[in-house]
C-alpha cells in the first residue's frame, strides 16, 4: 500500500478505524501455542536418538 498516494487524513482515518491490536495478540498466541507444541516434539526426539543410541539397538541382524 502507498501511504504517500493518499492525504495524511485517510491514512490517520484508516489506522483509527482498523482491527486494533486484537489480531497481533492472537496471532502471538498461536505462534506461542505452536513454539510449545515444537519444543515437546523435540524433546521426544532426543529421548529417542539418546535412548538408541546408549543401547544396543535390536535391527536386523548382521550377516
Amino acid at each position: 500500500m502507498d501511504f504517500g498516494a493518499l492525504p495524511p487524513e485517510v491514512n490517520s482515518g484508516r489506522l483509527y478505524a482498523g482491527p486494533g491490536s486484537a489480531p497481533l495478540v492472537a496471532a502471538a498466541s498461536a505462534w506461542s501455542g505452536l513454539a510449545s507444541e515444537l519444543s515437546s516434539a523435540a524433546d521426544g526426539y532426543q529421548r529417542v536418538v539418546t535412548t538408541l543410541h546408549a543401547e544396543e539397538w535390536l535391527g536386523r541382524r548382521r550377516r
